[in-house]
């Protein structure tokens, strides 16, 4: 059996090493001669095409509930559970992330992390935010998806929603659209480890005990499209998002 589970994560380590390497060549040539915006929109497509494969090849089922409209110049909301968000995300849209500053040093993910053209967000730099706001309002004007993740940090996803930040909602222009969205992880057997990551479990320790699961299933339920009332200040919009959203969790709890 320990041999069997070594064998699956060295299978699926080599796996997505060939994977992203396949792409990250046509990716950056592709990228090469394009100006700022159309290499953005490019760049949110290659997201998509390499978060799907790196889902399959990590046994990461995304199911989805809900309608899923045109995601163009639309802010996406989310829960946070961990990492493999970007998995069940970035396989449902060709999105905008913005991960935090320091995944574009590590070696090998940070490059390729890079050809999805994020906004890199220092958190140790609160004076930038207007900067980074400013990035997000031209994202949505030029029409790509931007998703967010307003918790600010991960959460294990069985007791709620944390408090919202707002900063994410001043992007929003006032004829702009929200798409919340809320995720599950099921639970994993009680030897294995947990899909969300939270706390201070180790990063290559999680991703090794998750790299041996057999399958990972993600819910993710899409909640109507929001958009800001007249008036209507960012952190009433923030809390009104989250309302929603806790309603949703509520229907759904029992997955967890």
């Amino acid at each position: 059996m320990e041999l069997m589970l070594f064998l699956r994560r060295i299978a699926k380590i080599v796996l997505l090493l060939l994977w992203s390497l396949l792409l990250m060549l046509p990716a950056a040539l592709s990228l090469c001669f394009l100006h700022y915006w159309p290499r953005v929109r490019r760049g949110a497509e290659w997201a998509r095409v390499w978060t799907r494969g790196a889902a399959w090849i990590t046994g990461v089922n995304v199911v989805r509930h809900g309608e899923l409209p045109a995601a163009s110049g639309c802010l996406l909301v989310s829960n946070h559970l961990g990492y493999l968000d970007v998995l069940a995300h970035g396989s449902l849209f060709p999105i905008r992330f913005a991960p935090k500053a320091e995944i574009r040093h590590w070696f090998f993910f940070g490059p390729l992390v890079a050809l999805g053209m994020p906004v890199w967000i220092d958190r140790k730099s609160p004076r930038k935010a207007e900067r980074y706001a400013a990035e997000f309002r031209e994202t949505l004007a030029h029409g790509v998806p931007l998703l967010v993740y307003p918790e600010g940090t991960s959460s294990d996803g069985k007791h709620g929603l944390l408090p919202f930040k707002s900063t994410p909602f001043a992007a929003l222009p006032e004829d702009g659209r929200i798409l919340p969205m809320v995720g599950f992880y099921r639970e994993t057997p009680a030897d294995s480890a947990p899909g969300a990551w939270f706390g201070d479990v180790p990063f290559p320790a999680h991703v090794w005990g998750v790299l041996g699961l057999r399958e990972i299933r993600i819910d993710v339920f899409v909640l109507p499209e929001m958009r800001p009332l007249p008036g209507e200040g960012r952190k009433e919009l923030a809390q009104r998002v989250r309302t929603a959203m806790m309603e949703e969790y509520d229907r759904h709890e029992g997955l967890v």
